[in-house]
């Protein structure tokens, strides 16, 4: 798989990079729903093996289903997280604001692809020394 030889190493080297300047961790929130054939998926692929990774390290998943989420009975209920409207949705949060998303899942390649390209624009941020981070929803 090419996810193991350059997307997971790229991944993880970006992430690393990006928290060794910050020195702040952030967090991947992880909003899925029970019955969610894409999540079941990412439950199959990813969910044993995140924890384990050196991306856990930097970017704990906290899990939620989007019935708690849409009642705000989670701890991120007061932060400024963009609606969430469908499952799976995975929000890198930083400080209760929202940086960055990943909407959907199809396949462990294309989810550790996004998660660098999630590191890297958090990497270009906090280089550029600005301060502010988008709340893009891509």
């Amino acid at each position: 798989m090419i996810y193991r030889h350059v997307f997971k190493p790229l991944a993880t080297l970006c992430l690393g990079l990006l928290f060794a300047q910050t020195g702040q961790a952030d967090e991947l929130l992880y909003v899925y729903g029970p019955d969610c054939g894409a999540c079941m998926k990412f439950e199959a692929e990813i969910g044993d093996i995140y924890p384990k990774t050196e991306e856990a390290k930097h970017l704990p998943l906290r899990k939620v289903t989007l019935d708690d989420w849409r009642a705000g009975r989670h701890p991120l209920a007061e932060c400024e997280i963009n609606p969430i409207l469908g499952t799976p949705t995975f929000v890198q949060v930083h400080d209760c604001v929202e940086l960055d998303r990943i909407t959907g899942y199809s396949n462990d390649e294309l989810f550790w692809f996004a998660l660098s390209r999630i590191a890297n624009r958090s990497k270009t941020m906090a280089t550029e020394g600005n301060g502010a981070r988008s709340s893009t929803v891509p």
